[in-house]
């Protein structure tokens, strides 16, 4: 008997799902045999439950059409029954986010990540408008007919959704879940999952120190870009915040701590270097993939950066990995 509107939606989420990220040749030409091999490890990752493909992580403004279609096409190789297969689109015109989400349909993808499309100077007070936000969901609602992950943006990107906006969307079929990726501010955490809980499948989305005590808050599960390094740790981690405190407090601060100052600044960033080029550096030195370029405008690491990210993998234990 379905007690709830998330237990009857058609895709309840819960668990890990890790960002990929898209490996590139020193050209900046895609890499496919290093991409297959990361999406499958990735996938192969004990607690991981789905992979988002396409995501900002991944690069999805950087790539071609033919690209992420390709990407979404490797994944559905190498996951394993019960694992999703989520695929990233954004833009600011429905036309074109349905058309995309078509295309990502017609590869395979079981699931949607849609980015904010009112992340535009001019349209950004739009996310609190319910109507709005009604209106845009509606159409993929009805036109794509896939399920959907809403990427709930923090409130300092004045792109954030209003809790009545997701109020508003949560009715819909293939609306089932939220990204909630507000980054180290709490309270805009905990408002979504107190007035969603029941509806949609939260899933925290932050690579800061707020993680841990969003997951204790309450969740039902993390998608987080910081996952695509060492997914296995974070899943490890998501279950013992269920039954385990001081294990859960002992995994934070020796392995994800390290990770989110040195990889992802803990989400309130002073240098230039891009997240996806940090990550990329971080597997390319565990020895997952060869190369860490990212496509421009983004910003590689420096050599301060590459000693900052070597430093906190070894203060982790996981360059052990390699060794042999």
């Amino acid at each position: 008997m379905v007690s709830t509107l998330r237990e009857g939606k058609k895709l309840v989420m819960s668990g890990l799902y890790p960002a990929t990220i898209t490996p590139f040749t020193p050209d900046g030409a895609l890499d496919m045999s290093a991409l297959e091999r990361h999406i499958a490890a990735t996938f192969a990752a004990a607690g991981v439950c789905g992979v988002v493909i396409n995501s900002g992580l991944g690069e999805i403004l950087q790539l071609s059409s033919e690209e992420k279609i390709r990407a979404i096409e490797l994944a559905l190789r190498h996951r394993a029954p019960g694992q999703v297969v989520i695929a990233g689109v954004e833009g600011h015109d429905a036309d074109l986010v349905i058309r995309d989400a078509l295309d990502a349909k017609r590869a395979g993808a079981e699931a949607l990540l849609v980015f904010p499309p009112f992340d535009r100077r001019a349209y950004r007070r739009l996310a609190a408008h319910p109507a709005s936000v009604r209106q845009f969901f509606s159409r993929l609602d009805r036109e794509v007919d896939l399920p959907m992950v809403v990427f709930q943006y923090p409130p300092n990107s004045h792109c954030a959704y209003s809790v009545e906006s997701l109020k508003a969307i949560a009715d819909l079929p293939n609306v089932v879940a939220i990204k909630v990726a507000t980054a180290g501010d709490f309270p805009a955490y905990a408002a979504v999952w107190d007035a969603l809980k029941d509806d949609l499948s939260i899933l925290v989305g932050v690579d800061s120190p707020p993680l841990l005590d969003m997951l204790r808050h309450g969740a039902h599960g993390a998608l987080i870009g910081i996952s695509a390094i060492v997914p296995e740790k974070w899943a490890e981690l998501l279950a013992l915040v269920e039954h385990d405190d001081a294990a859960a407090d002992a995994l934070f601060d020796r392995v994800c701590r390290p990770l989110m100052s040195s990889v992802f600044e803990n989400q309130q960033p002073k240098r230039l270097t891009s997240e996806a080029a940090a990550v990329k550096e971080a597997l390319c030195q565990l020895g997952e993939i060869p190369c860490p370029a990212a496509r421009a405008p983004a910003f590689p690491v420096d050599d301060d950066v590459r000693a900052e990210i070597r430093d906190a993998l070894d203060s982790a234990g996981l360059l052990r990995r390699t060794a042999a």
